[in-house]
């Protein structure tokens, strides 16, 4: 009897985690913060949105409407726009999800927060703040003075203002070609990593011929250095400095 039991409540868990991988049950299951902790922004405005169109709504957002168009139960009366009423459990839930999708974007604005910090004390040269963002990262550089200027002139290179995200991940990156090569500077976010680089990516575009008499230009004197950090929901901290070229 007692095997039975766990069994049973082994399957039912199992079936709560598979039942959000949609919101089919979002109507009858009340979930819990834990529930949606681990979902991106993406997949939250998805099932917030699972809600109403469970419900036949017809969004204004075309993208949205195009999205749960693909699936056989979304199938609403365009001719008679349905009245949405939520019962309380939707709304429960949809309160929830708007609290992780806060939670989320909170965790964003704070991040762009420090890089900014970051930027300002490297332009300002406040060794004491500059090391915490450090955290001894630095410890094993021959000449950690010209590895800082280098992140200080990455920096000076991303508008952190015009960084955009796509589901969980965010770019900046620009490129510069001063007639001999093409370098490559970034700031890229993919979940809790945060990597600035700089990199020799080709010859540039005027030599027709990069290898021959004429040039200077030898791939084997590419550089490349990535600025490795993690965030973890408050502070940014660099966990190593790699070096390529």
């Amino acid at each position: 009897m007692k095997n039975t039991i766990l069994l049973f409540l082994l399957f039912f868990s199992l079936l709560l985690q598979a039942q959000l991988e949609d919101c089919s049950a979002c109507d009858t299951q009340k979930y819990t913060k834990k529930d949606f902790a681990k979902k991106s922004l993406y997949d939250l405005q998805l099932l917030r949105n699972e809600i109403f169109a469970r419900h036949q709504y017809i969004f204004k957002d075309e993208r949205l409407l195009e999205h749960f168009q693909d699936y056989s139960w979304y199938q609403p009366d365009y001719n008679n726009p349905p009245e949405i009423t939520l019962n309380d459990i939707e709304n429960a839930n949809i309160a929830l999800i708007k609290s992780a999708e806060s939670n989320i974007k909170s965790k964003r604005k704070r991040l762009i927060s420090e890089l900014k910090e970051l930027k300002r004390v490297l332009t300002v040269n406040d060794t004491i703040t500059i090391n915490l963002f450090l955290d001894n990262g630095l410890r094993d550089e021959v000449n950690p003075e010209v590895a800082l200027n280098e992140l200080k002139s990455i920096f000076s290179k991303i508008n952190l203002k015009d960084v955009n995200w796509y589901r969980n991940e965010a770019l900046y990156k620009v490129s510069t070609d001063n007639g001999f090569s093409i370098i490559e500077t970034s700031l890229r976010i993919d979940g809790s990593e945060v990597i600035l680089g700089r990199g020799d990516v080709t010859h540039s575009e005027i030599m027709k011929e990069p290898f021959k008499y004429g040039s200077n230009y030898y791939s084997e004197n590419e550089y490349s250095s990535f600025w490795i950090f993690k965030f973890d929901g408050q502070q940014l901290r660099l966990e190593r400095h790699e070096v390529a070229g």
